[in-house]
């Protein structure tokens, strides 16, 4: 079970996927993050890899509206129905894409999002140009926080286009890269 850190749903408990379907952000660093974020009310949030769907329930549960939930795997997605089901909520959208194709689909729903969750599979690795790609279709903005969740720090040479704020819970990174000001104008 994991439990909600914080907001209208804090302490309640959702199921999680078998864990070699997903693995589960600590509330170390859960609650780390979303101390580090501040107020996120009617903030627009995706969870592009949601395993659980924990991270953008958490999200939701703190104010952030509109929330996108994307994971591929079947057996997690019913899960994350499940989990929202169980707290009533209706609100969260849950899309079933490997995550290219999520981008694609949303971009042509011309939906932007401020933040950005992106916890991939442990062989999966984001780059620059994956983030760029995201501003590329208008999913992003310059001003949208990307959170690259991962179990080890991020290159900054990879990354010079953006900022980044290093926040470090055990073995987990919590890196959030925004967007410097100076590359576009």
């Amino acid at each position: 079970m994991i439990r909600i850190i914080g907001g209208l749903y804090k302490h309640r408990l959702i199921n999680q996927p078998p864990l070699e379907i997903t693995r589960c952000t600590k509330d170390m660093a859960k609650e780390g993050l979303f101390n580090s974020l501040g107020d996120i009310s009617d903030k627009s949030f995706l969870d592009l890899f949601s395993g659980s769907g924990a991270i953008g329930i958490e999200a939701f549960s703190r104010g952030a509206k509109p929330v996108y939930l994307n994971e591929i795997n079947r057996e997690a997605k019913r899960n994350i129905m499940r989990n929202l089901m169980g707290l009533g909520i209706s609100e969260i959208e849950v899309l079933n894409l490997e995550a290219l194709k999520c981008i694609d689909e949303l971009s042509k729903r011309e939906i932007t999002f401020d933040i950005i969750f992106l916890d991939p599979p442990y062989k999966f690795k984001i780059d620059n140009n994956y983030l760029i790609n995201m501003l590329d279709k208008n999913i992003a903005t310059t001003k949208t926080w990307f959170i690259i969740e991962s179990d080890y720090l991020l290159d900054e040479n990879e990354f010079l286009e953006f900022n980044i704020k290093v926040l470090k819970y055990g073995r987990t990174y919590m890196n959030i890269l925004k967007r410097k000001e100076n590359i576009w104008k």
